[in-house]
């Protein structure tokens, strides 16, 4: 009798098949501290790294499907740049079919990267993972 207690204490113990997984989002702030642990800086940007990023999101746009198919980056980013000329600091806008130019990304010159601000946790995720994989993409 006390070997079946135990070997019952032990299957309670074993977590079900049936019980759901969580798997926690990326977020803002995770890109964020991407850009942060991986040694890039404001230097590293550049008129082509930019559009690298805009490329990456844009796929990511087309891909997700969200806002009926229409959401897509706008195809120039915005620069300002420093008399050295390096970037102070650079955005680039979207557009879908019920808008036409919101915050995508944005390198503010106090060196906050904004992202889509405006959008819930559905609109943000082609935004975060094409952000993730600019990153990764242009690590040495």
């Amino acid at each position: 009798m006390q070997n079946e207690t135990n070997e019952n204490d032990l299957n309670d113990a074993v977590a079900s098949p049936f019980e759901p997984i969580v798997i926690r989002q990326f977020t803002r702030d995770d890109a964020r501290e991407l850009f942060e642990k991986s040694g890039l800086t404001y230097a590293d940007l550049t008129k082509s790294n930019i559009q690298k990023l805009r490329n990456l999101i844009n796929l990511r746009m087309k891909e997700s499907g969200v806002m009926d198919g229409t959401f897509r980056c706008k195809q120039r980013a915005k620069f300002c740049y420093l008399e050295n000329g390096s970037i102070r600091h650079a955005g680039l806008r979207c557009k879908s079919h019920y808008f036409d130019d919101r915050e995508t990304v944005s390198f503010n010159p106090d060196g906050f990267i904004g992202f889509a601000g405006w959008s819930d946790d559905t609109n943000i995720k082609p935004i975060l993972n094409g952000f993730k994989d600019w990153v990764e993409s242009i690590l040495p």
